[in-house]
């Protein structure tokens, strides 16, 4: 490895499925010896990202998700209290149906520290703030609740108060921060991770998967209705970072089984899936990654400037 090279991660959005995704992504980055100078994540990316950056060693996280039941992130309250509350109160005391309480709790028994600057690996968490509409990075502060924040994804669970403020879910706004570590911790490779569901739009309950919920089909359908400008129809797509600074981005979208919420039966066949095909997808490049990743500059496919807009670091 060149000590020069400075390689970071991004971990998209992506729900339950993406929390086991983004575990195979992490082993197979350990069986390719790739180092990581910055972690940036967004909803299940964010959890993913906060406890690996936080020193909690890669087996045992992998050991804690082989035992997870959903009743360690979600637990529902009374259907008839949301009912009454959205009829009787016309919805003002409605914010979502499960309290993150349970999420949260999950995340600080597996985090290896509290706080942000107490991090092995620097580490940045996307949210989105419910008073300014726009897209907040945590990259200070208790780890737990600002994680819970950013993967608290709206109707589903209440959102997440810090300092006086509230904040749901980043996904709602950007499903994979790139410009939260790029140039700021001054990377030359950007690998991003990028596992959440392309949807094909909601054809109707009756169509939808048994074992998944119509509700969350819809959000799907609103949250992903707009491509990110990174991604391409490639599983490996190789783009510059665009801000224009020196920065390589390597984004991996590896074709996965589905996984409805809340479900966790079909997990680790997605995490063993994802590993392989990371393993697989980055293996002709890796020597270069780590070692030049100027001699891949000739893979760089451009970017209509129309879905750059907004885009930079």
């Amino acid at each position: 490895m060149n000590p020069t090279i400075r390689i970071g991660v991004v971990l998209s959005a992506g729900g339950v499925r993406g929390v086991y995704a983004h575990t195979g992504f992490l082993q197979a980055m350990e069986k390719l010896n790739v180092p990581i100078e910055a972690i940036a994540g967004c909803s299940a990316g964010s959890i993913v990202g906060g406890i690996y950056a936080s020193g909690t060693p890669l087996h045992q996280w992998v050991n804690a998700m082989s035992q997870l039941k959903r009743e360690n992130f979600w637990q529902p309250g009374s259907w008839g209290r949301a009912i009454w509350e959205m009829f009787v109160y016309r919805g003002h005391s409605f914010t979502g149906v499960s309290t993150t309480d349970a999420a949260m709790a999950f995340c600080r028994s597996q985090l290896a520290v509290e706080r942000f600057d107490q991090c092995r690996i620097p580490f940045h968490a996307l949210a989105t703030s419910l008073k300014s509409g726009g897209k907040v990075f945590f990259s200070d502060g208790e780890l737990a609740p600002r994680i819970a924040a950013s993967s608290s994804i709206p109707l589903l669970y209440h959102p997440v108060e810090i300092d006086g403020e509230y904040y749901c879910d980043g996904g709602v706004i950007d499903l994979a921060p790139t410009d939260a570590i790029c140039c700021m911790h001054d990377l030359d490779v950007l690998l991003v991770h990028h596992v959440a569901t392309r949807k094909r739009g909601f054809q109707g309950a009756h169509k939808s998967d048994p074992n998944s919920w119509p509700m969350v089909e819809i959000f799907d359908t609103l949250l992903f209705r707009t491509r990110p400008w990174y991604l391409s129809d490639n599983a490996i797509t190789f783009r510059h970072c665009p801000c224009g600074c020196r920065a390589l981005i390597v984004v991996i979208e590896p074709e996965l089984p589905d996984l409805p919420w809340p479900q966790t039966d079909l997990g680790p066949e997605v995490q063993a899936q994802a590993m392989n095909q990371v393993e697989t997808l980055l293996s002709p490049y890796i020597e270069n990654l780590l070692y030049n990743p100027n001699s891949l500059k000739h893979l760089v496919l451009p970017v209509e400037q129309s879905k750059m807009e907004g885009s930079r670091c």
